[in-house]
């Protein structure tokens, strides 16, 4: 296994990805015979559930169109007494044939049309209401006969069994139940993470451990941008204009012009990144960028043309390089160096290093192959913490929560419990791809950072703010109308949680017209009204609780949710609302 992984694009290939398919299916397998549910029974409960539902569409179609055709004669009679007094009308024109026919056709039509409705369509439409009550009441039956035989299966599912699937396929992962301070302290003092403190991104979610035995964390934020947005006003001018016909006669005419004008204002704009932070010793010098080029969606012409015009490039980089005293070299593998493009790199021995001819080849079959997502990621290191942050990843999110596989039927719930584990596992593991590429990531750390022994808080600030990020827009300023970026701020412990403070930016909004001044066809100058909005910064701050305990983890279902009488639960931590300002 170890000398496999050594090449990560065929140990999914060979192993990683039928191990995983067989491992989910065992589990899922073994949750069926512990919950001691039989499967035929339900199978059959929802065969007969799916055909008594499909009745009742069939018959909710036949009472729609009974229901339109009652609308159209209720129409039609409408019309006729329309038509009747209309002949009354005639009748008082003198108009007496044209009158009397419309008068006693409408009046005997419109009486036909209601009679027609009374003892035809009114019965007719409720036997069919009768009959789709019944047919609806059997169906409820039968649903909730299948959700019973299913809740012994759903109380099984954990929010864990997609980590520890995932662990069993590849123990070199080992994932934490969530980012402690601890954790935090190592990735930042021995492993180079660097905490974003600004007030523009708020982490939402987190998924850390370790791979190989040094220290990851997924790591999901929402961004905010102050940038600009143009708005567009227009205003229609008219004038009367003379003007001399073919004839020589003198007119007049008058014409219409549109002006056009806008204004650009500031705006915020939001967005979320999901990243994947990796600490490693080696190479720990090393600074570099990628992106993503997608060279998988290239033929092998094309290919063969980016490396040839790509070489030619990173030579004459290289010659300017060496004019100016600079470090960098190309490699002598161009099909890597230009595909993988890292040439903003700072330390060309430990690049090369680090990118042994293994590793070269395991990273152009990566970024060439359709296996997986292909050249689909941006790869940063800089010194020992690696970044990676796939495009494939920010569609997915990191939770794994045991409610996406509830179901009432029993291969529904296979459906979903394999398809979301093996998605999962394999956006999870060509995320890893890239930095398993490189064999001296493999490597085990060489710890030797000494702990406190003891933290001023029990959680991290990834904790805090992914914990405050879970009550949404109750924490944001009432007058607020966008996103808000929620940031903590520890304030101490107490009973084994942590006070925080936690402060929402966002923006109110006014909406506001200018007036631009436009010159018009009619020689004189316009006010062009250009509403727009004004984004008012607005903050509030909040204090939360952040802590575990026992009967947290109990809480699974709904109603023991309510019963904890947490206001929040995730990543097995709790957290309640002490105070709002």
């Amino acid at each position: 296994m170890e000398g496999i992984l050594l090449e990560p694009l065929k140990y999914y290939e060979s192993v990683g990805k039928a191990a995983h398919e067989k491992n989910v299916a065992a589990h899922f397998d073994d949750l069926v015979e512990k919950s001691r549910l039989n499967v035929e029974e339900n199978r059959a409960t929802v065969k007969k559930y799916k055909a008594e539902q499909a009745t009742v569409e069939k018959i909710r179609d036949k009472l729609s169109r009974k229901k339109a055709l009652r609308v159209l004669v209720i129409l039609a009679i409408i019309a006729c007494f329309i038509a009747a007094a209309v002949g009354i009308w005639q009748l008082t024109k003198s108009n007496g044939l044209l009158g009397g026919s419309l008068l006693g056709g409408g009046i005997a039509l419109g009486i036909g049309g209601i009679m027609l409705v009374v003892k035809k369509l009114n019965p007719a439409i409720r036997e069919v209401e009768t009959l789709l009550s019944k047919h609806e009441k059997k169906a409820a039956e039968l649903r909730s006969l299948a959700e019973k035989q299913m809740a012994p299966l759903n109380a099984l599912f954990t929010d864990a069994d997609t980590l520890r699937l995932i662990e069993k396929t590849m123990p070199q992962l080992d994932f934490d139940d969530g980012f402690s301070v601890q954790n935090h302290d190592l990735f930042v003092r021995q492993f180079d993470l660097v905490d974003e403190q600004s007030q523009h991104c708020s982490v939402t979610d987190t998924l850390s451990g370790r791979c190989f035995g040094n220290p990851f964390l997924y790591c999901d934020k929402i961004f905010h941008t102050l940038g600009t947005y143009t708005y567009h006003g227009s205003l229609t001018i008219s004038w009367t204009e003379t003007y001399y016909d073919s004839k020589g006669n003198r007119q007049t005419r008058t014409v219409t012009q549109v002006l056009h004008a806008s204004v650009t204002k500031p705006k915020p704009y939001y967005s979320q990144r999901k990243t994947l932070y990796y600490g490693n010793q080696a190479g720990d010098e090393l600074s570099f960028s990628r992106k993503p080029q997608h060279s998988e969606d290239l033929s092998e012409k094309a290919l063969e043309r980016k490396v040839r015009r790509g070489a030619k490039k990173l030579a004459k980089k290289a010659e300017k390089a060496t004019q100016k005293g600079g470090s960098f070299r190309e490699m002598s593998n161009e099909e890597f160096d230009v595909l993988f493009g890292a040439s903003d790199r700072n330390h060309e021995v430990q690049f090369r290093t680090l990118f042994t001819p293994l590793a070269q080849c395991n990273t152009v079959d990566l970024l060439t192959s359709k296996t997986g997502y292909g050249d689909d990621f941006y790869f940063t290191k800089r010194r020992r913490c690696n970044m990676i942050t796939s495009e494939h990843a920010q569609g997915r999110s990191l939770d794994h929560d045991a409610r996406n596989y509830y179901s009432y039927d029993v291969d529904e719930a296979r459906r979903n419990f394999t398809s979301f584990n093996n998605g999962y596992f394999k956006s999870l593991f060509f995320d890893f791809a890239p930095l398993m590429a490189i064999p001296a990531y493999q490597d085990e750390p060489v710890q030797s950072l000494e702990y406190p022994k003891e933290y001023p808080s029990y959680y991290s600030t990834y904790e805090h703010e992914a914990m405050a990020n879970q009550f949404g827009e109750r924490l944001a300023h009432a007058s607020a109308r966008t996103a808000s970026i929620l940031k903590t701020n520890f304030l101490c412990k107490e009973n084994g949680r942590d006070r925080v403070a936690v402060t929402a930016y966002g923006y109110a909004t006014e909406d506001r017209v200018d007036f631009i001044p436009r010159l018009g066809g009619d020689g004189r100058m316009h006010a062009v009204p250009v509403p727009w909005i004004e984004y008012i910064p607005v903050q509030r701050t909040s204090q939360i609780a952040v802590g575990l305990s026992e009967s947290a983890k109990a809480a699974k279902t709904e109603e023991n949710r309510r019963r904890f009488a947490a206001d929040t639960l995730f990543h097995g931590l709790a957290a309640w609302i002490l105070e709002e300002k």
